[in-house]
């Protein structure tokens, strides 16, 4: 690794100030957040299905605009059906969040290995395996598992996440400065 690989600090500083911040204010109140975010992820998928739909029609191929047309009907029908019943958008929601974590928690080891030469990197591994941890329990309640449960586990995610990147901002700041990149240190 070299100093142009590094990310930069002030950037990863910044990240991980403003999800520490979020992080906190969902585990104040995470009932009342995941209202908002069923909400919002039902917009998404009707603006996406939309979008997928019009889509399909500017390709030219027949094939292409049926296909396209029919997952854009799909995409849109499960955002109204989400927000019509929101009940089901949670528990949907909590399927998309178990696909995050798990891929979250990958990439988070991945990013750990690559930058296993900055003092800090095993906080990064660390959040990735309290990401995996989050879909064993999301698992383990499912389909029970409430707003509340969604809520919590995305702030203590984004709070794991926030300090590990305010912490491997310290290291990276400091192996930029001394051009230590060869050893690896927790």
């Amino acid at each position: 690794m070299n100093a142009k690989s590094l990310p930069g600090s002030g950037t990863l500083l910044m990240v991980g100030i403003v999800l520490v911040l979020f992080g906190a204010l969902m585990l104040v109140s995470p009932v009342a957040f995941i209202g908002a975010v069923v909400k919002l992820v039902a917009l998404v998928l009707i603006a996406t299905g939309l979008a997928q739909i019009i889509q399909g029609f500017r390709g030219g191929k027949s094939t292409h605009t049926a296909v396209s047309t029919v997952l854009g009907l799909i995409v849109a029908g499960v955002g109204v059906l989400v927000a019509l019943n929101p009940e089901t958008g949670s528990a949907f929601l909590t399927t998309l969040l178990m696909i995050f974590f798990l891929v979250h928690g990958i990439y988070q080891f991945s990013s750990a290995v690559r930058y296993r030469s900055i003092r800090g990197w095993a906080w990064l591994f660390l959040s990735g395996l309290v990401s995996l941890v989050f879909v064993y329990l999301l698992w383990k309640q499912w389909p029970l598992s409430g707003a509340w449960a969604i809520g919590v586990l995305v702030g203590l995610e984004l709070l794991f996440t926030g300090l590990a990147l305010i912490i491997l901002s310290g290291g990276a700041r400091k192996a930029r400065s001394t051009g230590d990149f060869d050893t690896i240190k927790l």
